[in-house]
């Protein structure tokens, strides 16, 4: 009965369980356990990611970052970021909308970080909804009396994903929200549109009617996984603002 047990130990039971890999990039990982995984009384969880995928992303620094959208402003070329600060998206919004609003951005989008996303919202693995919770709890314990509200998705994007990634990412990181807009179909994908197109789309996103119960001078925070031109998040706050939301800011994983 021993021989047997380790014949299935060594043969079978080892070549059936194969080594965990990155959610990212599906490298293989080191599952070294440690004491504190030997002497927790917790189940011991294996890793998700790699070492190498984590260093690669790039934390943007608050005091480098532009005054309204929190891009990286290292990345920028110097005749882009005009003297107050703002960098050329910035300056365009201001252009073309008088457009001031501020947002917070962890990271910056780059190739690891698109990866993540692509393997989240394009393969479905949600495995990774938990590589950024630590960074969101930090900003939920200093502003607990904002409602935070994630950016919506449209249906069709919904019933193909089965899920909302920025619900999903704020529910993974155990921030309660409010789910006070809807995303308007039929309005075309951005990557279709020019950027003059994009400024001027400002009716992509709804406030929901049922606000009664719903006390306007709290602080709103909008959240969504990624900052690009800026034109879903204006759409949103311009809706929010015309709902009666005074203090309304934004938050994203990546600019």
């Amino acid at each position: 009965m021993i021989s047997l047990f380790r014949g299935v130990m060594e043969g079978g039971l080892a070549e059936a369980v194969s080594p965990p890999t990155c959610v990212i990039c599906q490298n293989t990982l080191d599952n070294l356990l440690t004491l504190a995984d030997i002497l927790s009384l917790s189940p011991i969880k294996p890793p998700l990611f790699c070492q190498e995928c984590l260093n690669s992303l790039i934390a943007i620094d608050l005091k480098t970052a532009c005054k309204q959208c929190g891009r990286d402003m290292t990345i920028e070329s110097a005749g882009q970021v005009d003297e107050e600060g703002f960098c050329g998206d910035c300056q365009s919004w201001h252009t073309y909308h008088d457009w001031q609003f501020t947002i917070q951005a962890f990271y910056q989008y780059n190739r690891v970080f698109k990866d993540w996303l692509v393997v989240l919202k394009g393969q479905g693995d949600i495995r990774g909804r938990h590589l950024f919770a630590k960074e969101l709890k930090a900003v939920y314990r200093k502003h607990m009396e904002a409602i935070w509200v994630p950016m919506p998705s449209s249906s069709e994007k919904v019933a193909n994903r089965g899920f909302n990634q920025t619900r999903l990412i704020l529910e993974a990181a155990d921030i309660p929200f409010q789910d006070l807009l809807m995303s308007e179909g039929g309005q075309g994908k951005q990557a279709y549109k020019n950027r003059h197109d994009r400024l001027q789309d400002r009716s992509k996103i709804k406030v929901k009617n049922d606000l009664e119960n719903i006390d306007k001078n709290r602080p709103i925070i909008l959240f969504d996984d990624v900052y690009t031109t800026g034109t879903t998040m204006f759409s949103a706050y311009k809706a929010l603002e015309l709902a009666g939301f005074s203090q309304v800011s934004g938050l994203t994983l990546a600019r």
